[in-house]
């Protein structure tokens, strides 16, 4: 009982590291040019949670996500945009990478299901690379 209580205290603790509003966080990746992260899942989804809590928050906490900026949206709160985000694809959970090329153009990059840190690197890592170049 006592770690079910400090699970869900730590979680609400580290989870703030995280945006949750996602016209927030397209502001500023468009002022801070900066790609755009949107993850796409829901609080009953057990992947989704394992994502944030092994992957995202020590990232976050790391500042390995301090080059791009964050979104986390819940599928059943925000239908309409994770739709068309998501391009109707329902697999929880997404991460969608969202980068602004040199002529202005948006790229989008897609990971499905749950992800480790090194592929969220990697993407992290490409779509800086597409940003600047």
């Amino acid at each position: 009982m006592v770690s079910l209580l400090l699970a869900v205290v730590l979680g609400s603790v580290t989870s703030a590291s995280l945006k949750t509003d996602y016209a927030e966080a397209y502001r500023e990746s468009v002022a801070q040019d900066k790609p755009l992260m949107v993850v796409v899942g829901a609080p009953w989804c057990p992947a989704c949670n394992v994502l944030k809590q092994t992957t995202l928050e020590p990232m976050a906490q790391t500042g390995e996500l301090d080059e791009v900026s964050v979104a986390v949206l819940d599928r059943d709160a925000n239908p309409e945009l994770v739709k068309q985000l998501t391009k109707g694809e329902r697999m929880l959970p997404q991460i969608i990478m969202f980068t602004r090329t040199g002529g202005g153009e948006w790229k989008r990059h897609q990971l499905k299901g749950y992800q480790t840190q090194q592929p969220v690197r990697n993407l992290i890592r490409s779509a800086v690379s597409l940003g600047r170049g």
